[in-house]
């Protein structure tokens, strides 16, 4: 008789399925019967597939995680569902917890005795990363908005994540043009931009940038993997500040305060 915990995981991302997996195998006797990467996908298999837990990434193309969480739940009441996210965001985890998911998990925390009790008795409670504080009161009406423009996709994923844990709004762009569309009256509170990037580079960009009434006052920081003193000094007038990469975070967070005229 098998007794395993047929498992199907649920993320656009290979990298993160595969350490989800090894996880799970090394803390239970679990049976992974199939791995979908998107919520479109994963519904699909449930015609086939009778998993007794499901973990499931919150953002995906195609059908996010709580919209499949709700269409999962519709086919199979009982199913287990545990959300997984880069985020803690408070309407993500009340959005995921209302569809019916059983739980709302950080991918960066540090979740083994967590995954052990889950695997234990998944019906037991509502699993949370002790890094998540559901019933905290967030200020999203009064969160800054940050405009990323960078062409390496890797520096705009860092950025944001760091950003968005810190309570920030984030925008990206991936050159220079692309960032610029984005200076339609909307609200933007700062600009962090690489120095060397297609169509426009930062400095172009925020020259441009400053031409707007609406903007002409607005923060901007140079991300660059050189400091160059000659640009620093004849773009000092539009640049409030510059940034060597790679940064560490504490420091990179420092500099976005201080940016912003926010207390340190």
């Amino acid at each position: 008789m098998n007794n395993k915990i047929k498992i199907i995981l649920v993320d656009d991302k290979v990298v993160y399925r595969n350490a989800i997996k090894t996880l799970l195998q090394k803390l239970g006797d679990v049976d992974i019967i199939a791995e979908a990467s998107n919520g479109a996908e994963f519904l699909h298999m449930l015609n086939v597939c009778k998993p007794d837990l499901v973990f499931i990434d919150i953002e995906m193309p195609e059908m996010n995680g709580i919209e499949a969480t709700k269409a999962a739940l519709k086919i199979n009441p009982d199913l287990v569902i545990i959300g997984l996210s880069m985020y803690d965001n408070k309407k993500y985890v009340n959005d995921l917890i209302e569809a019916g998911a059983r739980g709302y998990l950080l991918k960066l925390s540090d979740n083994a005795h967590i995954f052990r009790q889950i695997l234990k008795n998944p019906k037991a409670q509502i699993f949370y990363s002790k890094d998540i504080s559901p019933e905290k009161e967030t200020e999203d009406n009064q969160a800054k908005t940050i405009l990323i423009a960078d062409d390496f996709e890797n520096t705009r994923f860092v950025i944001e994540f760091t950003l968005k844990q810190a309570g920030y709004e984030v925008l990206k762009a991936s050159d220079g043009e692309n960032a610029l569309a984005y200076f339609d009256g909307r609200k933007i509170d700062l600009l962090v931009t690489d120095l060397n990037m297609p169509k426009l580079n930062g400095i172009e960009l925020a020259q441009a940038v400053k031409q707007l009434p609406d903007y002409k006052n607005m923060p901007i920081l140079m991300l660059t993997t050189e400091i160059n003193e000659e640009k620093k000094q004849t773009s000092k007038q539009i640049i409030t500040g510059w940034i060597q990469k790679p940064f560490v975070i504490d420091k990179f967070l420092i500099n976005i305060k201080k940016a912003l005229g926010e207390k340190i």
